[in-house]
Parts: structure tokens; sequence; C-alpha cells
């Protein structure tokens, strides 16, 4: 959105020539641009979407240390945790059993939602060390004109950084609570034959919280309720990225274990066997080229994988007596290519039409479920699913001030057939300081292989799932009030159809998905983002949002009505040394049991030197800095109903570049 752009541009130009320039001038200077909500670079005014553009210098400033928390620092987003994975919500809607599936999750353009769970991972389990994030595009509302599957709330399109940006070798080690360390090892390199090398590798350890107490376990064969040494966290990831003219490869791999304290599913609580494990990689090889006569090309083809694995140790027969447990495992694998073609190009100077299709081929998926010792199989399927998507969109300069942005998209799936999505915004700027956005969306989310087809001790199949989908409309203003001051105003509507949920059968306690829920959200919220001279930067949001089942009028789990966020950037000593302070509030949400999560707020602080030391980069982050009690709802395999989170936390992370 357009409040983000002064934010941006004080970053590219010298503060001193900036004082000297009328406003207009100023609105001039390198006005941010967004790749991901219509596929091509466009200003972030001219977006049929409302878009915030999260820049490395915030990621830095703020100390965010993952994606969730760069996401929990944005407008109406929110990112709840259960010790195992983070769950985004966005706009109140953050449904148990949903692992991300609603977000379409991208790496420069790159699909990062595996087809099992459609995952989309953004705490540790996240592809990329965040220090290697240039920006983040959040583009809110549905994106299945142009993505398919899964853009059906937001679109998130992490850019990394390039070798330009690095221009040498870059190392990096943080250490923080828990015994948390990271050290990161990043290279870039321009040769002079026009090939461009980008490098990067992490490695993340954490002990995690040694002690968690639960009261639901506060038996003496459970410990009394203590979960110990059961919070580990331990990930390896790295990227590579090769360009050459018109070439780039890029692969990407993520490795984590994550041990689970809290004893879902009815495993056996304080075991030191429950962990889960999560792989994913690709390798994407894109071509882009512009005729001659005005036509520009993007395709690329690419291979992704995924794994997974999780051990439930499940107490059979006398609690707390170690020999009567039984390891029972999942164990999924995924493998998949696909391939996609795009072109642009204008029409009568008015138009600019973007045309593409794309083919994905799930060749391998394969789900397992089984007891270890004595050997027993509950599950053993493999299935492979096929889709294709074609789509058309016209940005159309109707007059001067005034934009039709229109697309529709195509879609046919093996499982479930095909589903046709249109999205249509009108833009009307009628000064440089107004723009007026009016916006509606439909988007579809095809059930998983998951859902289709999972069976296990705990869970039941359904097969017979439909997708489900949504229709938005939406109306944004971005104001600019007075110099340096912008205004974000959006009014929005969701209505959801044949929403998947996970849900426990009554007849036998186990879970299950089903079409079970129409939903509607209604909502407004409110941006002011200021950016001085002097390098000050702020920015305050606040969220009123309701979303509701349409059948019962009732609330939905995990909604919160009321999010307010705070974020100041402030200089200490010329461009070298700063600080940035964070204040988030959410308020409570409704739990599966019909209890409430209470509201929360959380201040987090971090001081930021830059080149203080040459060539030396050094951060301080303290984060819940005044040790708020909080907590989460737990979802349907948790006996918790409030999953409860750490208190003060501290890091401290070095980077020096040679």
């Amino acid at each position: 959105m357009f409040s983000m752009a002064l934010s941006s541009r004080a970053d590219d130009v010298n503060l001193a020539s900036l004082k000297s320039l009328s406003f207009e001038q100023l609105l001039k200077v390198n006005i941010p641009t967004v790749y991901g909500a219509s596929k091509h670079d466009q200003k972030i005014t001219e977006a049929p979407s409302d878009v915030t553009i999260i820049t490395r210098e915030e990621i830095q400033k703020f100390g965010y240390r993952t994606l969730a928390e760069i996401l929990r620092s944005v407008r109406d987003f929110y990112v709840t945790y259960d010790r195992d994975y983070g769950y985004i919500g966005v706009r109140g809607f953050n449904r148990p059993g949903d692992f991300g599936g609603r977000i379409l999750l991208l790496v420069d353009g790159h699909r990062l939602n595996e087809p099992i769970f459609d995952s989309a991972f953004n705490m540790t389990d996240f592809i990329l060390d965040v220090d290697v994030i240039e920006r983040v595009e959040i583009i809110r509302g549905p994106g299945s004109s142009l993505y398919g599957d899964n853009a059906f709330f937001a679109v998130i399109n992490v850019i990394t950084r390039k070798a330009a940006d690095v221009k040498g070798l870059e190392v990096s080690g943080a250490g923080g609570s828990f015994e948390s360390f990271k050290e990161r090892v990043t290279f870039g390199h321009v040769f002079s034959s026009g090939l461009e090398v980008f490098m990067t590798g992490s490695l993340l350890q954490s002990e995690g919280n040694r002690r968690l107490y639960y009261k639901e376990f506060n038996q003496p064969e459970n410990n009394y309720g203590t979960a110990e040494d059961l919070d580990g966290d331990h990930s390896l990831s790295g990227l590579t990225t090769v360009s050459y003219k018109e070439f780039t490869l890029q692969a990407a791999y993520v490795r984590r274990v994550k041990d689970i304290p809290t004893a879902s599913y009815g495993v056996a609580f304080d075991d030191p066997r429950s962990h889960s494990l999560d792989e994913r990689g690709y390798v994407n090889l894109s071509y882009a080229h512009e005729f001659d006569g005005g036509w520009n090309l993007k395709t690329n083809v690419y291979f992704d994988s995924y794994r997974y694995s999780e051990d439930y140790p499940n107490d059979i027969a006398n609690p707390g007596d170690p020999r009567d447990i039984v390891v029972n495992r999942d164990q999924d694998d995924a493998k998949w290519w696909g391939a996609q073609l795009q072109l642009t190009r204008r029409f009568f100077s008015s138009h600019l039409v973007t045309l593409g299709a794309d083919y994905r081929d799930d060749f391998r998926l394969s789900q397992r479920n089984f007891d270890v010792q004595p050997a027993t199989t509950y599950l053993n399927v493999t299935n492979g699913f096929a889709n294709y998507g074609v789509f058309l969109q016209d940005e159309w300069s109707v007059v001067k001030h005034f934009m039709l942005n229109a697309g529709v998209r195509y879609d046919y799936f093996t499982t479930v057939g095909g589903t046709v999505n249109p999205r249509a915004a009108l833009i009307y700027s009628p000064t440089d300081k107004t723009t007026l956005k009016f916006i509606y969306g439909q988007a579809f989310r095809a059930p998983n292989a998951y859902e289709f087809f999972y069976a296990a001790p705990t869970q039941e199949r359904n097969p017979g799932l439909k997708p489900e989908h949504i229709q938005s409309y939406e109306l944004e203003l971005e104001q600019t009030i007075t110099k340096g001051l912008l205004l974000t105003a959006d009014v929005f509507y969701n209505r959801v159809k044949d929403l998947i949920s996970e849900e426990t059968i009554p007849s036998n306690g186990l879970l299950t998905y089903r079409n079970i829920d129409n939903t509607e959200t209604k909502g407004l919220s409110l941006e002011l983002d200021d950016a001085w001279a002097n390098g000050i930067k702020a920015r305050l949001s606040y969220t009123l949002q309701r979303t509701t089942d349409t059948d019962t009028g009732q609330t939905l789990s995990d909604s919160p009505g009321h999010m307010a966020k705070f974020n100041l950037i402030l200089p200490l000593y010329k461009d070298k040394i700063s600080t940035g302070l964070e204040v988030q509030y959410t308020s409570s949400v409704s739990t599966l049991a019909d209890n409430t999560a209470h509201g929360y707020a959380i201040v987090n602080w971090t001081l930021f030197a830059h080149e203080l030391i040459r060539r030396c980069e050094m951060s301080a982050s303290l984060y819940n800095l005044f040790n708020s009690r909080y907590g989460f709802p737990g979802a349907e395999e948790h006996r918790q109903d409030v999953i409860r989170q750490d208190g003060r936390t501290f890091r401290l992370e070095l980077t020096y570049r040679f």
C-alpha cells in the first residue's frame, strides 16, 4: 500500500537532498513497486490489492527472527504457535487444523505450499533465513485469478537479496535465550562476464524452554504436568541463485526437527521421542526475454520435494510405564514438477495485457502411518494428482486518473474438476495525494492429499471433500494528509462457502475433515504511516473485524475482534545507531471449548548499529519486554484449550562483511 512509500524512499536518496525537494518531487522519488499483485512490477498505488511491503531495513531494525514475526507486525495479520508449527491468521480467520493452505506463500515467485498439507511454513521451518530477505510483499485479498490454488486470503511473496547486494562474503552469528544459536554464511558476486552468483546457508540450534507446565497433565505419572527438555528446535537451510543474461537457476532447501512438548494427538506426556521432521526443497530454472514488438516472455520449469515424519509415543496400557509405549509414526513424501508460461504486452497504449498458463504434476504423494514396534501398518497410500490453469488479465487506463484491472483464471484438478475465478479492481486517483480502490475477487482452495486420504488410529479419511470458495469485496482509501504522513483506510467483506474444517466425529471420537461451515467476515482497518527526513519512521494500525459462522451466528474460534500495532524506528546517532520499538495488541478470542484466550499486549525492542565498526552490523533485541503472560487456542488434537507462550527473551546478533 502507498503508506509504505516514504519508508522505502528515504533509504534510496541522500537525506540532505530530500529536504530540498518539493512534495510533488518527493512523490516521484522511487515509488515502491510490487511484483506479486499482478505478476509484473507496478507501483503499489496501481496494484489491484491492498499491499504492504516490509523492507530489509525494517527486518534489521526491528530484530525479526522469523517470517512469522514479520507477519505479526503487519496490519490485519496474526500468527499463532502450538510449540510445533506457526499458523497464519488474516482478517479474523485462522481455523484449527489449517496448516496455512489459505495463504499462498512464494519465494521470488516460486510456490512454497506443498501438496500434502498445503503448509505455509513461517517459523524456523521457513526455507530462508530472514537475514537474506530483501523485502516481503504482503498482498491481501483473493489472488486465484492469477495464481489458482491457495491464493485464498492473501499472497505473500518473499524477495531474496541478490549478488549485487552482498558484493563479497558475509558471516553472521546470533545467540539468545534458551541456548539458541544461529550461524549464517552468505556470498555474492557479479563477474565481469555478467554471471551473478548468490549463495547462503544457515544453521539454527535451540534447546527451547527447558520446563513447560501444562495443567491438563498434572498427575504423578505425567511428571505433574511438566514437560522437560522437549522444546528443542534444530534447522538447516540454504539457497543458491545463479543468473546469466536471461536465465536464472535457483535452488533452496530446509531441514527442521522440532521436539513437541504438548502431547498432541493423545500421545504419552513428557516423552522425548515426540518430535516432527520437515524437509522442503526445490530447483527452479527461469527464462525472461523481451521481444521486438513489445512482447515480454517469462517461463520457468521446476522440481520440488517435501518429506515429513512425526513420531507419536502412545501409552497404550499403564500410564507412565515406558515398557507399554508403542511409537506410531507418520511418514509422508511428496514430489512434483511443473512449468509456467507468461506473456505481457501493451496494446493501444492504454491496455497492459497479461496472459499465461501453468501445469503441475504431483506425481508422488505418499502417506504412511504405522507402529514401529511391533510393526503394524494403518495407512500406506500413494496418489498422484495433476492440475493446470490458464489466466488473462487486462490493466486498462480508461481515462486519466482512472484504471480498471480485471482478470480471470480457469483451473482444472484431476481430483475435483474445474473452477473459474475472476478479480476486478477500479482504481481512481483524482490527485497525487489520493487513491481509491474498489476491489472484488473470488478464490478457491482444493482439498489437499492429507484432507482427502489420511487415515490413522486417531483420524478418518474423507475422499468426498469439495473445494472451498470465497467472495471478497473491498474499498480502500490511500490518502496523503501532510508531507510524509499517509493514511490507509480499508473496509472489507469476505464470504466463504463450503469451508473445509477439522472436527471430531461424535460416534467414534476420530478426527476428520468436512465441508461443514459457511462464514463471513466484516471488518475495517486503519493505518497511519509517517517518515521524517531525519530518519524517524512510525507506523500505527488498527483492525476491527468479526468473523462468524453464517449458520449459527457465532464468532469463530481464534478470531480476534481488535488488533492494534505500533512500529517506531528512531535514529540515535547519525545513520549508524537506531532503535526499533514495536507494540502489538490482540484482543481475546474464543477457544474450541468455548472458553476464552485472554487478550494481550507485547512490546519488542531492538538496538541496531550499522558501520559503527567498519563492515560490521550489530543488534540487541528484547522480545516481550514486559514479560506478558498469554496463550493461543489449541486445536482438536490438543488437550490444552490454551497453549501458553514464552515470556521475555533476548537475542544478540553480529554480522561482518569481508
